[in-house]
C-alpha cells in the first residue's frame, strides 16, 4: 500500500488544483501536508471527518501547545 500526500503551501488560498501538490512522496518544501493511505478502506467522509477534527485541534490552544507544535495562535 503506498501513501499519497495532498500539501499546500503558504499563500495559496486552495481555490485551484495547481495550489497543491500531490504525490506518493512527502514535499519537501509543503509547510503543511495531508497523508492518505491507500487502500485501507478511507473513503470521503472519513477524510473530511479527519480534516474537521484537526480544524478542532488547531483551534484548541492547550492542546497545540501540548503537542509542541509550533503554531502561532
Amino acid at each position: 500500500m503506498a501513501d499519497h500526500f495532498i500539501a499546500l503551501n503558504r499563500g495559496v488560498q486552495g481555490f485551484k488544483q495547481n495550489d497543491f501538490i500531490t504525490g506518493t512522496a512527502s514535499s519537501a518544501g509543503a509547510g503543511i501536508e495531508l497523508r492518505i493511505l491507500d487502500g485501507a478502506g478511507w473513503n470521503k467522509k472519513d477524510a473530511l471527518n479527519a480534516l474537521n477534527a484537526f480544524r478542532l485541534f488547531i483551534e484548541t490552544a492547550p492542546w497545540v501547545a501540548a503537542a509542541g507544535v509550533d503554531l502561532k495562535l
